[in-house]
């Protein structure tokens, strides 16, 4: 018996499987393990080595823009991991995560090397105080933007930090400034080079939080694999 696992995010469960449904009946059992965007894939077969090896391969193709991991190993260990042997430095500032993603990364051991600081800049007052965020933007887009997100990262960027990650969006129970719950942007990069993702998430706050935290560890490795363009 052959087993072996494979990471991805950005994906439901339902949404894993319909992405793995070409390949069933091929000789591998994938069954696959869920919470909020960060899915777990363990692929068992009685095939031999080659026969399996080809069915993976079209398996990770499918799923190439998600996979993050072709071992089990967790965002936020190999965020850490790859800020080390890039040897870049990291400040986190969040806002419906509340401070859940620097939780993530400093449970890590050694990652004080790579991690400068974490600003939990909730309402709009922190964010223009702690970040530099011009309170014209905010009037003309609002906390919860592309234009905000971006501003929070370049409000990170002082050395020794050499890239910036932030979180703002709506988690719920009710949505502000004309924007649905759920809307989330998450900034990533460094210099010019600051790419902001907009997502549409669902479930309680909790659930909206989780993901987004999922969601951001996720787009921080992509860059620091190099992969952020293809996304």
């Amino acid at each position: 018996m052959t087993e072996e696992i494979m990471r991805v995010c950005g994906l439901t469960a339902d949404e894993v499987c319909e992405r793995l449904s070409p390949f069933a009946g091929q000789g591998v059992d994938f069954s696959v393990e869920e919470l909020c965007l960060d899915a777990r894939i363990t692929m068992k077969s009685d095939l031999d080595k080659k026969r399996f090896d080809a069915v993976k391969s079209r398996a990770y193709n499918a799923l190439a823009e998600e996979i993050y991991s072709a071992d089990d190993r967790s965002l936020h260990d190999l965020a850490a991991y790859l800020l080390k042997i890039n040897g870049r430095t990291l400040a986190v500032a969040e806002s419906l995560t509340g401070g859940e993603i620097c939780s993530r990364l400093t449970s890590v051991a050694g990652i004080s090397e790579n991690f400068f600081e974490g600003i939990v800049c909730y309402n709009r007052a922190s964010k223009m105080n702690r970040l530099r965020v011009p309170k014209a933007l905010l009037g003309a887009y609002g906390a919860v933007s592309r234009e905000t997100a971006y501003a929070m990262v370049r409000g990170l960027l002082e050395p020794p930090v050499d890239i910036g990650l932030a979180t703002t969006g709506l988690a719920g129970p009710a949505g502000d400034e004309g924007k649905p719950v759920g809307l989330v942007y998450i900034g990533v990069g460094a210099g010019d080079f600051i790419t902001v993702f907009e997502r549409h998430l669902s479930g309680d706050r909790n659930t909206v939080r989780a993901a987004a935290a999922n969601l951001a560890l996720f787009y921080l490795v992509r860059y620091l694999k190099g992969d952020i363009l293809r996304l």
